[in-house]
């Protein structure tokens, strides 16, 4: 198993399938809030579902819709397990504690190097650590 250190974490320990963005994400801009899906056209990860994942984003963006998108996901039943950000915005964080959804920021090593999609993760808030617990590939880690 791999552990990532983190700077700042909040909530609970999730385990869940990773869905890793190579640049920023906003539930206002980037996600169709009917089905979950990532609907900007162009974006690393287009067309994939962020239901039941645990997101690996480099950073934020947007604005003050993120304090409730995340909420509203959640009430629809398609929200993400859980965020794990290299940096992030304070909306962000409103957001996923508003939606009691686990939430970190700061990574050592890189997770965008760890980390793949499809690898099955645990977020851990209170231990500040993200473990890679199996790669996508089924291999160990």
């Amino acid at each position: 198993m791999q552990t990532i250190d983190v700077l700042r974490a909040w909530g609970p320990v999730v385990e869940g399938e990773a869905l890793v963005m190579t640049e920023g994400f906003s539930p206002r801009y980037d996600l169709d809030r009917t089905t979950g899906v990532i609907s900007r056209i162009g974006h690393s990860v287009e067309g994939r579902s962020v239901k039941d994942r645990i997101l690996v984003i480099p950073t934020s963006k947007g604005g003050v819709a993120g304090g409730w998108a995340f909420l509203d996901l959640l009430q629809k039943g398609i929200a993400p397990l859980g965020m794990v950000f290299g940096k992030l915005n304070p909306v962000m964080v409103q957001g996923a504690v508003l939606a009691g959804m686990p939430v970190t920021e700061g990574w050592n090593p890189n997770a965008l190097e760890c980390i793949g999609s499809g690898d099955l993760i645990r977020v851990d808030p209170p231990a500040r650590t993200i473990t890679v617990l199996c790669k996508a590939d089924g291999r160990g880690v």
